[in-house]
């Protein structure tokens, strides 16, 4: 940082941290330089006494900074020794450590998050496949460790995993670390950022949990949205959507459909409150937000008539999933309600993703999703794409078949989930009550003989052979 500049040549490794507060460091010293000056001291006296080491060795940073992630704390620690390019131990003194931790601590972009860890999951200027599926386990293990409901995982998560790795290294095994960074910017820009986020809160807090049996700080959470499922056993798992397909598609999506819940708040505690009132002024908001299920075509049946009924009047964003024939999925991310039209709509939050069998953006921007059951003269169908000529996803009126890229695939299963507030849904129910009570007061009305002249039934049933009626009340009983 800004407070030693006689050490900068040995920072060379870091990348340089676009945003960070270099200038106003003596403004930071009370809530970041004192935390880490007292953690060195913890954990240099806690080598001393454990390992005979005039530093602090690997085993003790690992054991009581992050006991629960032994492989991310060894990358960690290495990264750190490894910037320091002009330190004769091999291992971390305690000026190095505070000097390479609050420049870890100044990396504030995204994109220089990114570069930092991806950096340190690689190998010569390389990252591996194998590297890369850690990091990838390491920040899927840090949103389900810290999930609201308590930790959770997922069956389907080697499937997940495959095929953001199929998408990123094209069968290699290796690639480039340049090339990874900017693939994770485009495809998952928010992968890193969990990781960074409990690093950083851990090593702003680490020392006041050093006395704690648990030996980690706690009132942290990390943005997976919380799914709302309609428990039902006799469904097959791999027509709901899985829960580590959701944490992939909240590290792409953009707020908009991971808003907080205030349904799932950090837990309080007597030292959780303080640390997540420190760590909410440098991170901003974290809670987790709700999805619900508006729409499952495995329940509710396979048609745009299903669709119109359950999804439409949710003024809110949506996730719709399409599955179809040879493993194909694809994800539809509407960040405004949907509506039938003859024109593409669609705000800056839009985007098309595919989730299987590679998992990869296809396109996101304004005015990239069309629907279209009735009006005539335009194309009746259900479409996603920037090109109105040549859409990328193209789902015809019969919902029976969907094509990528203009490649047919038989449609075999579509998903909804409601990505907005608790009252978007409630506002969507209440105007379905209200179509019920409709419905049900046009079928109580009695028609008069008068009205039954010009009724269309009435020249329906003249075609069939039937010409005169005794009375006006046959009239309306073949009404």
């Amino acid at each position: 940082m800004g407070n030693h500049h006689s050490h900068e040549g040995s920072d060379s490794h870091l990348p340089n941290p676009r945003g960070s507060l270099r200038n106003d460091l003596p403004d930071r010293m009370p809530t970041q330089l004192v935390p880490i000056d007292k953690l060195a001291k913890i954990l240099v006296q806690k080598s001393l006494e454990e390992d005979s080491l005039q530093g602090i060795s690997c085993r003790v940073f690992t054991k009581y900074v992050f006991p629960r992630y032994p492989d991310l704390a060894e990358r960690l620690y290495k990264f750190f020794l490894s910037s320091a390019e002009n330190t004769r131990h091999s291992y971390l003194t305690q000026n190095v450590f505070k000097q390479q931790a609050e420049r870890f601590l100044g990396v504030i972009s995204d994109e220089a998050q990114i570069e930092a860890y991806v950096k340190m999951y690689s190998e010569r200027n390389e990252v591996k496949e194998e590297n890369f599926r850690q990091l990838l386990l390491a920040a899927y293990r840090l949103a389900m460790d810290h999930y609201p409901d308590g930790p959770t995982t997922c069956t389907q998560l080697h499937r997940t995993l495959a095929a953001v790795i199929d998408s990123a290294f094209h069968r290699k095994t290796a690639v480039p670390t340049s090339y990874l960074v900017h693939w994770i910017e485009h495809h998952c820009p928010r992968l890193i950022v969990s990781i960074h986020r409990y690093v950083v809160h851990v090593l702003s807090t680490a020392y006041r949990a050093l006395g704690r049996d648990d030996n980690e700080p706690s009132g942290l959470e990390l943005s997976t949205p919380v799914l709302e499922r309609e428990l039902n056993f006799t469904r097959d798992e791999e027509d709901v959507l899985p829960l580590s397909q959701v944490w992939l598609l909240a590290t792409v999506l953009p707020n908009t459909f991971t808003r907080p819940s205030p349904h799932h708040s950090p837990v309080s505690s007597a030292n959780g409150l303080s640390s997540q009132n420190y760590i909410a002024k440098m991170l901003g908001s974290i809670c987790p937000s709700h999805w619900v299920p508006l729409y499952n075509s495995g329940t509710h049946g396979l048609g745009a008539n299903r669709f119109v009924h359950h999804v439409f009047n949710y003024r809110g964003p949506t996730v719709t999933i399409l599955r179809g024939e040879q493993g194909v999925e694809f994800c539809i991310a509407a960040d405004t309600e949907w509506k039938e039209t003859h024109q593409y709509w669609g705000g800056e939050d839009c985007m098309v993703l595919q989730m299987l069998p590679q998992y990869h953006v296809i396109e996101r921007g304004p005015k990239l999703l069309y629907f279209n059951t009735s009006i005539r003269g335009y194309p009746k169908a259900l479409r996603a794409g920037l090109d109105p000529r040549k859409p990328a996803i193209d789902v015809c009126d019969g919902f029976s078949v969907i094509k990528y890229l203009e490649i047919p695939y038989t449609l075999n299963d579509i998903e909804v989930w409601g990505c907005g507030t608790e009252q978007s849904r409630e506002a969507q129910l209440e105007v379905k009550k209200w179509e019920v009570k409709q419905a049900e007061r046009q079928r109580q009305v009695k028609l008069r003989s008068e009205d039954w002249l010009d009724h269309p039934d009435r020249y329906l049933l003249e075609l069939a052979g039937r010409q005169t009626y005794a009375s006006s009340s046959d009239a309306q009983s073949s009404s």
